[in-house]
């Protein structure tokens, strides 16, 4: 059986960062198992070595895949021992992984307790979006939500602040703020009636964490949500120039001596050319352009899940480190769905010269 476990980790750990185990065994082989919860998710037969050792390897992996499958930032696991029949002696270690697909300096339990699940302390949104703050928290913590808003009332600077009293009482759990220009001015307006409110930014706080959005009436820009690196899903709105380009193949036959099609396909991609990126923001794009998961934003979606999936088809990063020369990013995207979409079919008819010019598809 194990009689003891040489690695050392935390109780709560990344799982970028989660080490190769050294077990020491006092017989030839040992049945071990990754279990998450009570759901058994990897199960290996290893052999002892020559100095009674046993290495289990790339269990960080393990989780990261479990956790993708199941839409999760964290979860509980344990390693047992399956060799031996009695219960009592058999070997187990309890432990919480939070899921983390980029290597990340420190302590996984200080982290949650200082940062909400993004790696941006603020970040722009336009007043037709929202957004999720995610984060982590344990038994006994306070999880009071506090907001403080900036605002113009009729021209005059303003600022209210509000606050939403809890303790967290499992004993860890995952928490999403809703946050979003709408609700907010609706917030204000209670208290500034019949004032016209144009809102500046907002902050959202719980305990140490914090995170600041700043509010533009911008137009034309590409949104999307996207699952980052804490298998979280983050609103990124694009700013830049989207170019859509149309591909259609057409294979022919010969029948009855005349040539005729008999398939077809076609392909829509859109091209965007991000504007200047400021160094914080390119090293969070990243992570949107590796994800694994990435949805256009639909505010008549009822959630994240009804929006549309997208793919990332190809990217490249401009990343430079000048005085002059400022960080941009391009991509290619397409809807996962084969079938071409079009716009809404507007019925009305308008004139070439009336109808405004988009810059930017959709």
């Amino acid at each position: 059986m194990i009689v003891r476990l040489n690695t050392w980790f935390s109780d709560i750990v990344f799982t970028s960062t989660f080490p190769d185990l050294e077990l020491v065994s006092d017989q030839g082989w040992e049945q071990l198992e990754l279990w998450a919860e009570e759901q058994l998710i990897f199960s290996v037969y290893l052999y002892v070595n020559e100095n009674g050792r046993i290495y289990w390897t790339n269990l960080g992996q393990v989780m990261e895949q479990y956790m993708i499958e199941n839409q999760l930032s964290f979860a509980s696991f344990s390693l047992r021992d399956l060799t031996v029949v009695g219960a009592e002696n058999r070997f187990r270690r309890d432990f919480v992984a939070v899921f983390s697909s980029y290597f990340m300096d420190g302590y996984a339990e200080s982290f949650i307790e200082g940062n909400f699940l993004t790696t941006l302390s603020a970040k722009q949104i336009s007043t037709s979006a929202y957004d999720m703050v995610p984060f982590i928290s344990k038994k006994g913590e306070d999880i009071t939500d506090r907001h403080h808003v900036v605002f113009y009332a009729d021209g005059v600077l303003e600022a209210m602040d509000w606050a939403n009293a809890k303790t967290e009482e499992k004993d860890i759990a995952l928490h999403n703020i809703y946050v979003s220009a709408k609700d907010y001015v609706s917030e204000i307006q209670g208290s500034y009636p019949g004032k016209e409110i144009k809102l500046l930014s907002f902050s959202v706080s719980v305990g140490p964490r914090n995170i600041t959005y700043y509010v533009t009436d911008r137009k034309n820009l590409t949104q999307m949500f996207f699952i980052n690196a804490f298998n979280a899903f983050e609103l990124f709105e694009v700013q830049g120039v989207t170019t859509t380009k149309t591909k259609v193949e057409r294979d022919t036959a010969v029948v009855n001596r005349r040539e005729v099609f008999y398939d077809r396909t076609i392909e829509k991609s859109y091209e965007v050319q991000t504007s200047a990126l400021s160094s914080p923001i390119k090293d969070w794009v990243e992570q949107f352009l590796f994800s694994p998961l990435v949805k256009m934003f639909d505010p008549d979606a009822d959630s994240i899940d009804e929006m549309a999936e997208i793919l990332i088809t190809e990217s490249t990063c401009e990343i430079s480190n000048s005085n002059t020369e400022l960080s941009k990013v391009k991509f290619i995207w397409k809807y996962a769905d084969v079938y071409p979409r079009i716009d809404s079919i507007k019925r009305k008819t308008e004139g070439s010269f009336s109808q405004q010019f988009e810059f930017q598809f959709k």
